[in-house]
């Protein structure tokens, strides 16, 4: 099977992170600003590239929980990872989870929010709420709402600022992390607190 396959039919069989070397993940980890010490969770992790690079940046002393709701890859991705500071669970960020209420100062997720139905969207903000620490970020990449060579229905698709309608947390930025995919990011403040970045 040559390789265009594998991107190509593969990975939409599997629902797979087809985003692996379309996205600048060293941006990514830069506008972030992962350190050592936190905990991220990587949502929609796929076959666990962001969750192998999060691994690195937060060091032994932070954890990474790599979450998808297919078991195929969260198997794969907990044998790859034993004995790490990746913990691969399968679940769904759009219902509550096993992990503990203000766990994390990162969640990631990565080309997910397209594919919830607006009914799901309540349920994903409340667990990303009571996941987050306080002040935390969430950050969402996205493929852009225009006419790309991939990706879902347009009126499937987020602009960032029908994200920034949607999401009820603080609006930190939007950044270009790929030639189709913006990356925007939100503070875990409601709209309304006090700002000191205005």
């Amino acid at each position: 099977m040559g390789s265009s396959d594998i991107l190509g039919t593969k990975r939409h069989q599997r629902g797979g992170k087809f985003t692996e070397g379309l996205l600048d993940s060293e941006l990514i980890l830069r506008t972030l600003n992962v350190r050592p010490g936190q905990g991220i969770i990587d949502v929609g992790c796929g076959n666990g590239y962001m969750s192998k690079l999060f691994s690195k940046m937060v060091t032994p002393s932070g954890v990474v929980w790599a979450l998808d709701s297919d078991k195929y890859f969260i198997r794969i991705l907990r044998e790859e990872t034993m004995g790490t500071n990746i913990v691969a669970i399968v679940g769904d960020i759009s219902k509550p989870t096993q992990l503990n209420e203000s766990c994390a100062d990162l969640i990631y997720v990565s080309t997910v929010i397209h594919a919830l139905s607006r009914e799901r969207m309540p349920g994903f903000l409340q667990e990303v709420k009571r996941l987050l620490k306080p002040d935390a970020l969430l950050a969402i990449v996205e493929i852009e709402k225009k006419e790309t060579p991939f990706g879902p229905p347009l009126k499937s698709r987020y602009s960032p600022e029908e994200l920034k309608e949607i999401v009820s947390l603080i609006s930190v930025n939007t950044v270009q992390v790929g030639e189709c995919f913006y990356m925007q990011t939100f503070q875990n403040r409601e709209r309304g607190q006090t700002r000191s970045d205005t």
